[in-house]
């Protein structure tokens, strides 16, 4: 059985209808979320280095993204310490 590779399971996705709900979000939210929508899936790390935000305030977005079901974490096949987030 041939190994899955992380490429192949992230797609850049266009961004659900929100129905306001992206406004009402924090702007570090905002910011990290337009940033995935445009960029596809990132690692924190990753999208670290396309904002100014701290590390703190990224983790603190990502949180409220994945509880909102706006953003799903996937799995860094290569490395499973770290994940992938990615627009639902």
């Amino acid at each position: 059985m041939a190994a899955i590779d992380s490429s192949d399971v992230i797609k850049s996705e266009q961004p659900i209808e929100d129905d306001g709900k992206i406004t009402q979000l924090p702007k570090s939210a905002q910011e990290v979320y337009s940033l995935l929508c445009a960029n596809g899936a990132l690692k924190s790390r990753e999208i670290g280095s396309f904002t100014a935000l701290s590390n703190r305030t990224i983790r603190y977005a990502l949180k409220i993204l994945v509880d909102d079901l706006l953003v799903r974490r996937v799995p860094d096949l290569h490395d499973l310490r770290s994940h992938y987030y990615a627009v639902n």
